[in-house]
Formats: structure tokens, sequence, C-alpha cells
């Protein structure tokens, strides 16, 4: 089939390909039909990959760029379309488990030989490829003749490998002599892949975002497998009668997909704009399906009462919303709102997303705010020597005071205390550079360090800041990264 029955456009720098399915064959409707009942809402995609694909007795193009947002279709389409062609061997690998250029190639050559890792086995690849000379060697003996397509997951970690292998595989046919198309997805731009020696051109297809729309079409396919999982929840659910049992299966049973079309788009109003995300919106979904069912279960007649059904879900969808990148379920949000406060639960939120040094010097201004200072040394000095017993001293921890720094408030800190512990505390070397310096002023702008000095550069050494975090959330923190907390409060000892 020639390219003049599909049409070029340029967006963006991208080539994007619409396909006119009239010219495809009867192979194609039927795979289309397939993978349309599987995948919904990617049609141009399917057509695009049947076209340089579908063809096993022509060349394969060279290379092929699939880039987009996750959890759109990338990988899990690219892979249903090679699972039904025929003739042609492929190998899915992620680059992100490949993390040197000797495991990918292994990883390539035992897919395409259908080879697994077992016990039998020794765990042993099928050939031990060090370098990319033995692997072209392993492509031309064991594939001269038949077309082969390798797919690459989580392309933009190939930058990060010796500087010839991404060029390589874009010239993989031309350096190995075979039929070879190598397939990379990726979400970054390729004009982020370019280095200095630049690339050869490839095949672009960009797969857009699902809209709103498309999103509630998936959703609502799957209507049934909805409502068999809300009566396996009532099912288990020990506190409901036998008679309360069959009457919450019976109402259950008479929603129809109207009923759930409401739902979805009550949903989506709230977590569109936030989560793009299919994968986490169907879990989030499925979690609060059963408290928007609720009051229908006590009263039938409250089901077409669209204004009652929101103000019922309208709480949940929030504690959803703030707790959604935290892999919450919804009894786990429940749960947690009992046992903390809820600011204590957004800062917790927030630091999750930190990256791994500011959240040791989080830890690290929180023992700066609650210990004394005159105690560091002994503290976070291995050979601080041995610390005298006086009477005095003695007489005074033997009184019951309830005047302890946990109790009195948090004091101020310097940066130089702080950096001293931060150093003291963390299990590696760390040298002081600007980025480091800038995660404290984060910290500062995000509220969890409070400047109590006037000073306008806050990294100046007469600056002093203050740590007002909960010490249930800095114990999260600590749990984390692997660093015992209560270990390093005097209160605590």
């Amino acid at each position: 089939m020639s390219l003049s029955h599909f049409s070029k456009q340029k967006s963006a720098g991208n080539i994007l390909w619409n396909c006119d399915f009239g010219y495809f064959s009867m192979q194609l409707k039927r795979l289309l039909q397939r993978i349309t009942l599987l995948y919904p809402c990617r049609e141009d995609l399917v057509g695009s990959l049947y076209q340089f694909l579908g063809y096993s007795s022509e060349i394969l193009p060279e290379a092929i760029y699939i880039s987009g947002p996750p959890c759109s279709g990338k990988t899990v389409i690219l892979t249903t379309i090679l699972r039904y062609l025929s003739g042609i061997h492929y190998a899915v690998v992620d680059c992100l488990e490949c993390y040197t250029s000797k495991l990918l190639f292994e990883d390539i050559i035992d897919s395409l030989n259908c080879h697994e890792l077992n016990y039998t086995n020794g765990f042993a690849p099928l050939v031990k490829c060090d370098n990319l000379r033995s692997f072209l060697l392993e492509l031309r003996r064991g594939f001269k003749e038949e077309p082969v397509v390798i797919a690459l997951k989580n392309a933009e970690k190939l930058r990060d490998m010796d500087a010839n292998i991404l060029p390589a595989f874009l010239r993989l046919r031309e350096l190995s002599g075979i039929n070879v198309c190598c397939i990379l997805i990726g979400q970054i731009p390729f004009e982020k892949f370019f280095p200095k020696t630049g690339l050869p051109s490839i095949i672009r297809i960009k797969v857009p975002q699902y809209t709103k729309e498309q999103i509630e079409m998936i959703l609502l396919k799957e209507f049934t497998k909805m409502q068999n999982s809300l009566k396996e929840k009532i099912r288990c659910n020990s506190q409901n009668s036998k008679e309360e049992y069959l009457k919450r299966l019976e109402i259950i049973s008479s929603f129809d997909l109207n009923f759930y079309r409401n739902y979805l788009n009550t949903f989506l109003h709230m977590f569109y704009r936030v989560c793009r995300n299919l994968i986490q919106l169907r879990m989030v979904a499925e979690e609060c399906f059963e408290k928007y069912c609720e009051p229908i279960f006590s009263d039938p007649s409250t089901s077409t009462n669209a204004n009652m059904l929101w103000r019922n879900i309208s709480g949940t969808l929030k504690d959803a919303l703030e707790t959604l990148y935290t892999r919450l379920n919804a009894s786990s949000i429940e749960s947690t709102q009992l046992s903390l406060q809820k600011r204590e639960m957004k800062d917790f939120i927030q630091i999750v997303e930190l990256p791994f040094y500011a959240k040791y010097l989080l830890i690290a201004g929180y023992l700066a705010s609650h210990n004394p200072a005159k105690e560091d040394k002994r503290l976070f000095v291995k050979d601080h020597g041995k610390q005298r017993k006086r009477l005095k001293t003695v007489n005074a921890k033997a009184k019951v005071s309830e005047k302890t720094m946990l109790l009195q408030g948090p004091a101020t800190f310097s940066v130089d205390r702080l950096l001293a512990i931060f150093h003291a505390i963390i299990d590696q070397k760390v040298c002081l550079t600007c980025d480091l310096l800038a995660q404290i002023s984060t910290l500062v702008e995000l509220g969890f360090f409070t400047r109590t000095s006037t000073d306008r550069n806050i990294l100046e050494g007469s600056a002093r800041f203050v740590c007002g975090l909960q010490v249930s959330v800095i114990m999260r923190i600590g749990e984390m990264v692997g660093f015992n907390v209560s270990r390093y409060l005097c209160d605590l000892l």
C-alpha cells in the first residue's frame, strides 16, 4: 500500500498520521474491531501502526518514535497489534529495568527467542551480549530472513547509557543487515533526544491525551465490572443481615447506564482538571462508588435526586482528591482522617513529593528545633567522650518536669547548625552545593520552615528558622528514608 493513502499533517514539529480506513483490507477491519473493544478511542494509533507493521512481506521502517502522556495506551496497543500479526518476531523491553547496555541487549535476545529466566536454567540469559558487536552478531545469526520488531519502553533512559546506544538502535537495520524495526516509546518530544552529533530522522507518532468524553466512554464500558465489584464488597461486609444483603443486591442490579453516567459526570467534574491518568481515575472511581450509592440503600427513590447524591459524595471526593497520589483507598482515607489532623495530612502529602535530600533537611530542622544546642555533640558525634555524672545533673533528671522541648514548642536554629546536623545524620557524603542550599529556600516557601529573623537573604549566617511540623509527620518521613528519628530526640531517649 502506498503512502498516498495517508495524509501527513505537521504540528509542533511532529508528524501525525491520519488514516483513511476505507483503503484497508478486511483483516485490518477485524483487527480494529478487536482492539477497539479492548482499548477504545485509539483507532488512529492502530491504523498508523498497522500501516508500518502490518505487511510482513515488505521492508519494515528503520525506526519509529511514539510519544505521549503516561497511561495513554502506547505500549499496550503496540503489544496487542504485534501479538495479532503473524510472521513477526518482536520484543518489548523496559529501559527502566535494563539500566545497563548489557542487560538491555540480553533481555532483547531472550524476548525474541522466548527464553524465560527460571530456576531450571539458573536464571541465566540465553547468550551473553557484553557489547553492541555481539548483540548484532546474535541478531544476524537468529533472524537473518525474518522480520523483527524491537520496542523499547521508557526510551528516555537511553540518553543515560553509552553515547553509541541510541544512534545504534535508530540505525539497527543498517548495522545488522536484517529486516528489523526499532520502536521507541517515550513521553518527551524527540528533539530532547538529540545529542551534539545529531540523530537520523525517524517516523514520529504522537498519541494525544484522553479527553474527558473519552475517559467517560472508557469507564462507562466497565459498568458491569463495577456492579460486580460493589456486590462483592457488600457480600464481604459481615455487618449486614441476610435481608439487608439481599435488598442491596436487588438495588445494585436495578442500576442502569444512565445512573452510572451521572456518577461519572460528577466524578470527572472534580477530578479531570487534576488528574488525566486513566488507571488512577479508574481506581479512585471504583473506591468512591460505594459511598455514592449509600443513600440509595436507605431510600431507593433517591436514585434520581442528583443534588442529594452530590451532597453525600462531595466530601468523600474532596478527601480522595487530597490523597490522590498517596495510593490510599476510601477506607484508608477515613481511618487516616480519624487519627490525623487535616493540616498534618496536607503537610505529609506535600513532603512525599520532596527530593531525597530535602527530606533529610526536614528531619535535621526538626531535630535542631526540638533539641538543645548543647546536646548536639552527644547526639551526632560518635567519639564525644564520656559524660560525667554530677550530683546536680542526676538530681535535675530525677525530678519530674513537664517542661520538655516537645511541650515548650520548637526553638530557633541557624543555617550552620541545620547543615551540620544534616551532614551528621545522612549516611553518604554530600557536597555543599547551590542545589542543596536552594532546597532550604524551597522548604521555607512551602511553610515547613518559618523564618524568625529579618534578614533578606535567608541563607546568611545570621538567619534563623523554626520547624513547626508535627512529630508524627517527621516520624513518617524518617520511616520513608530509613532513619530512626526517636533515637535522636532528647525527650524520647
